[in-house]
Protein backbone atom coordinates (compact mmCIF):
# COMPACT_ATOMS: atom_id res chain seq x y z
CA UNK A 1 0.00 0.00 0.00
CA UNK A 2 1.52 3.55 -1.21
CA UNK A 3 1.91 5.56 2.33
CA UNK A 4 1.83 9.14 1.26
CA UNK A 5 4.60 9.20 -1.64
CA UNK A 6 6.41 12.35 -1.70
CA UNK A 7 6.00 12.60 -5.31
CA UNK A 8 2.23 12.89 -5.18
CA UNK A 9 1.90 14.45 -1.57
CA UNK A 10 1.16 18.21 -1.39
CA UNK A 11 1.03 20.81 1.15
CA UNK A 12 -3.38 20.52 0.60
CA UNK A 13 -3.47 16.81 1.05
CA UNK A 14 -4.08 16.37 4.71
CA UNK A 15 -6.66 18.15 4.71
CA UNK A 16 -7.88 17.46 1.42
CA UNK A 17 -8.15 14.05 2.35
CA UNK A 18 -9.44 14.56 6.12
CA UNK A 19 -11.97 17.14 5.42
CA UNK A 20 -15.09 15.64 5.61
CA UNK A 21 -14.14 13.45 8.39
CA UNK A 22 -12.19 16.07 10.42
CA UNK A 23 -14.77 16.92 12.93
CA UNK A 24 -15.96 13.91 13.90
CA UNK A 25 -12.88 12.18 14.65
CA UNK A 26 -11.02 15.40 16.12
CA UNK A 27 -13.11 17.43 17.65
CA UNK A 28 -12.33 16.06 20.82
CA UNK A 29 -8.32 15.61 20.42
CA UNK A 30 -7.46 19.23 22.10
CA UNK A 31 -9.00 21.01 24.76
CA UNK A 32 -10.94 23.85 22.61
CA UNK A 33 -12.42 25.71 25.58
CA UNK A 34 -8.76 25.98 27.39
CA UNK A 35 -7.54 27.19 24.03
CA UNK A 36 -10.27 29.73 23.39
CA UNK A 37 -9.35 30.81 27.11
CA UNK A 38 -6.08 31.38 26.21
CA UNK A 39 -5.78 32.39 22.63
CA UNK A 40 -8.36 35.45 23.49
CA UNK A 41 -6.68 36.39 27.20
CA UNK A 42 -3.15 36.77 25.40
CA UNK A 43 -4.72 38.73 22.34
CA UNK A 44 -5.99 41.41 24.96
CA UNK A 45 -8.76 41.64 21.89
CA UNK A 46 -6.55 42.38 19.29
CA UNK A 47 -5.99 40.68 16.03
CA UNK A 48 -5.41 36.74 15.74
CA UNK A 49 -3.91 34.49 13.27
CA UNK A 50 -4.10 31.08 13.43
CA UNK A 51 -1.95 28.57 11.05
CA UNK A 52 -4.13 25.56 10.04
CA UNK A 53 -7.34 26.78 10.53
CA UNK A 54 -8.92 23.49 9.21
CA UNK A 55 -12.92 23.78 9.73
CA UNK A 56 -12.26 26.33 12.38
CA UNK A 57 -13.10 23.97 15.21
CA UNK A 58 -11.10 26.74 16.89
CA UNK A 59 -11.18 30.08 15.44
CA UNK A 60 -15.03 29.84 15.55
CA UNK A 61 -15.38 29.65 19.19
CA UNK A 62 -12.11 32.55 19.23
CA UNK A 63 -14.13 35.03 17.06
CA UNK A 64 -17.36 34.35 18.87
CA UNK A 65 -15.63 35.43 22.08
CA UNK A 66 -14.99 38.40 19.85
CA UNK A 67 -11.54 38.70 19.28
CA UNK A 68 -11.03 39.51 15.21
CA UNK A 69 -9.68 36.35 13.93
CA UNK A 70 -7.93 35.34 10.26
CA UNK A 71 -7.08 32.05 9.49
CA UNK A 72 -4.58 30.65 6.85
CA UNK A 73 -5.28 26.71 5.43
CA UNK A 74 -3.46 25.38 2.18
CA UNK A 75 -7.01 23.22 1.83
CA UNK A 76 -9.83 24.15 -0.19
CA UNK A 77 -11.84 21.34 1.26
CA UNK A 78 -10.94 22.49 4.66
CA UNK A 79 -12.22 26.00 3.93
CA UNK A 80 -15.20 24.90 2.43
CA UNK A 81 -15.97 22.88 5.98
CA UNK A 82 -15.50 26.58 7.67
CA UNK A 83 -17.22 28.75 5.47
CA UNK A 84 -20.36 26.74 6.15
CA UNK A 85 -20.14 26.33 9.33
CA UNK A 86 -19.35 29.99 10.03
CA UNK A 87 -22.51 31.67 8.39
CA UNK A 88 -22.07 34.81 10.41
CA UNK A 89 -18.75 35.26 8.35
CA UNK A 90 -17.02 36.35 11.55
CA UNK A 91 -13.23 34.13 10.50
CA UNK A 92 -11.43 35.67 7.52
CA UNK A 93 -9.63 33.14 5.40
CA UNK A 94 -7.03 32.68 3.01
CA UNK A 95 -6.25 29.84 1.06
CA UNK A 96 -2.40 29.18 1.33
CA UNK A 97 0.61 27.41 2.45
CA UNK A 98 1.55 28.61 5.37
CA UNK A 99 5.20 28.38 4.65
CA UNK A 100 5.22 30.72 1.94
CA UNK A 101 2.80 33.30 2.62
CA UNK A 102 0.70 34.86 5.58
CA UNK A 103 -1.49 37.93 5.19
CA UNK A 104 -0.28 41.26 5.24
CA UNK A 105 -0.58 43.32 8.32
CA UNK A 106 0.47 42.22 12.09
CA UNK A 107 -1.06 39.97 14.59
CA UNK A 108 -1.20 40.32 18.25
CA UNK A 109 -0.95 36.52 18.68
CA UNK A 110 -0.61 33.94 15.88
CA UNK A 111 -1.33 30.43 17.15
CA UNK A 112 -0.82 26.95 15.58
CA UNK A 113 -2.43 23.85 16.88
CA UNK A 114 -2.40 20.44 17.40
CA UNK A 115 0.92 19.48 16.22
CA UNK A 116 -0.35 21.20 12.99
CA UNK A 117 3.35 22.93 12.53
CA UNK A 118 4.81 18.93 11.63
CA UNK A 119 2.86 18.34 8.80
CA UNK A 120 5.69 21.21 7.58
CA UNK A 121 7.54 17.99 6.54
CA UNK A 122 10.37 19.95 4.64
CA UNK A 123 12.86 20.75 7.55
CA UNK A 124 13.34 24.21 5.14
CA UNK A 125 9.40 24.80 5.74
CA UNK A 126 9.58 24.97 8.98
CA UNK A 127 12.13 27.51 8.95
CA UNK A 128 10.06 29.77 6.52
CA UNK A 129 7.15 29.33 8.27
CA UNK A 130 8.99 30.68 11.16
CA UNK A 131 10.54 33.77 9.57
CA UNK A 132 7.28 34.51 7.87
CA UNK A 133 5.41 34.51 11.52
CA UNK A 134 8.02 36.60 13.30
CA UNK A 135 7.89 39.38 10.51
CA UNK A 136 3.79 39.31 10.51
CA UNK A 137 3.95 39.98 14.88
CA UNK A 138 3.03 43.05 16.38
CA UNK A 139 6.20 44.21 18.46
CA UNK A 140 4.59 42.80 21.55
CA UNK A 141 2.87 40.06 19.56
CA UNK A 142 3.38 36.42 21.06
CA UNK A 143 3.49 33.25 18.92
CA UNK A 144 1.80 30.23 20.28
CA UNK A 145 3.01 26.54 19.56
CA UNK A 146 1.18 23.40 20.55
CA UNK A 147 2.84 19.84 19.73
CA UNK A 148 3.23 16.71 21.33
CA UNK A 149 6.64 15.60 22.63
CA UNK A 150 8.59 12.83 21.46
CA UNK A 151 9.39 10.46 24.00
CA UNK A 152 12.77 8.18 22.98
CA UNK A 153 11.71 9.21 19.48
CA UNK A 154 15.08 7.22 18.28
CA UNK A 155 14.40 3.94 20.12
CA UNK A 156 10.35 4.16 18.58
CA UNK A 157 9.61 0.80 15.86
CA UNK A 158 10.03 2.32 12.02
CA UNK A 159 6.66 0.86 11.21
CA UNK A 160 3.23 -0.01 12.79
CA UNK A 161 -0.22 -0.55 12.43
CA UNK A 162 -3.33 0.96 14.90
CA UNK A 163 -6.72 0.53 14.51
CA UNK A 164 -9.54 1.82 16.07
CA UNK A 165 -13.63 2.19 15.58
CA UNK A 166 -16.03 4.87 14.65
CA UNK A 167 -19.63 4.19 15.12
CA UNK A 168 -19.46 4.03 11.13
CA UNK A 169 -16.42 2.24 10.29
CA UNK A 170 -13.03 0.08 11.46
CA UNK A 171 -9.86 2.99 10.58
CA UNK A 172 -6.86 1.39 10.51
CA UNK A 173 -3.65 3.80 10.90
CA UNK A 174 -0.50 2.12 9.35
CA UNK A 175 3.04 4.60 9.73
CA UNK A 176 6.30 4.14 8.44
CA UNK A 177 9.23 6.16 9.93
CA UNK A 178 12.05 7.39 8.27
CA UNK A 179 15.32 7.01 9.83
CA UNK A 180 17.21 9.44 7.98
CA UNK A 181 14.74 12.52 7.52
CA UNK A 182 12.43 11.84 10.76
CA UNK A 183 9.34 12.16 8.63
CA UNK A 184 6.61 10.00 9.65
CA UNK A 185 4.52 9.05 6.59
CA UNK A 186 1.05 7.29 7.23
CA UNK A 187 -2.37 6.18 5.54
CA UNK A 188 -5.02 6.04 7.57
CA UNK A 189 -7.71 3.19 5.92
CA UNK A 190 -10.97 3.57 6.81
CA UNK A 191 -13.31 0.41 6.46
CA UNK A 192 -16.91 0.77 5.84
CA UNK A 193 -20.05 -0.13 4.16
CA UNK A 194 -18.97 2.53 1.07
CA UNK A 195 -15.33 0.44 0.54
CA UNK A 196 -11.87 1.51 1.96
CA UNK A 197 -11.58 5.23 2.04
CA UNK A 198 -7.59 6.34 1.91
CA UNK A 199 -6.53 8.95 3.53
CA UNK A 200 -2.77 10.14 3.58
CA UNK A 201 -0.52 11.91 6.22
CA UNK A 202 2.72 13.18 7.26
CA UNK A 203 4.69 14.94 9.59
CA UNK A 204 7.97 15.79 10.58
CA UNK A 205 8.10 15.52 14.67
CA UNK A 206 10.89 18.13 16.46
CA UNK A 207 12.04 18.11 20.10
CA UNK A 208 10.57 21.14 22.33
CA UNK A 209 14.34 22.17 22.14
CA UNK A 210 14.80 21.98 18.42
CA UNK A 211 11.28 24.03 18.23
CA UNK A 212 13.32 26.71 20.62
CA UNK A 213 16.01 26.42 17.63
CA UNK A 214 14.24 26.91 15.17
CA UNK A 215 12.65 29.83 16.68
CA UNK A 216 15.74 31.55 17.85
CA UNK A 217 17.31 31.32 14.26
CA UNK A 218 14.22 33.64 13.35
CA UNK A 219 13.94 35.94 16.05
CA UNK A 220 11.79 34.67 18.36
CA UNK A 221 12.70 33.54 21.93
CA UNK A 222 10.68 30.84 24.38
CA UNK A 223 9.06 33.07 27.29
CA UNK A 224 6.51 30.48 28.62
CA UNK A 225 6.37 26.93 28.23
CA UNK A 226 2.99 24.74 29.89
CA UNK A 227 1.96 21.28 29.91
CA UNK A 228 -1.40 22.56 28.61
CA UNK A 229 -3.69 25.30 27.46
CA UNK A 230 -4.83 25.85 31.05
CA UNK A 231 -1.15 26.25 32.22
CA UNK A 232 -0.13 23.69 34.13
CA UNK A 233 4.01 23.49 34.92
CA UNK A 234 5.62 21.94 31.74
CA UNK A 235 7.89 18.91 33.37
CA UNK A 236 10.18 16.26 32.60
CA UNK A 237 7.42 13.30 31.84
CA UNK A 238 5.26 16.10 29.86
CA UNK A 239 4.18 14.59 26.66
CA UNK A 240 2.80 17.81 25.52
CA UNK A 241 3.27 21.82 25.59
CA UNK A 242 1.95 25.00 24.91
CA UNK A 243 4.81 27.29 24.21
CA UNK A 244 4.89 31.02 24.08
CA UNK A 245 7.47 32.98 22.14
CA UNK A 246 8.04 36.48 21.33
CA UNK A 247 10.22 38.71 19.39
CA UNK A 248 13.74 38.98 21.03
CA UNK A 249 14.04 42.34 20.12
CA UNK A 250 11.15 43.47 22.34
Amino acid sequence: MELSNSVNYLCSTYGDAFADVYDDWYQQVTDVEGTVALISNLSEGLDVLELGVGTGRLALPIAAAGVPITGVDSSSEMLKHLTARDTSGLVTTHLADMSRWLPAGQFKVIFCAYNTFFNLVDPDDQEKCLQLVSDHLTPDGLFVLEAFVPSNYSLLPTRGVESRHTTEATVLNITVREKVSGVVRGQSVQLGEAGPILRPWRILIKTPDELDQIAARHGLDLVERWQDWHQRPFTSSSDHHVSVYASASS
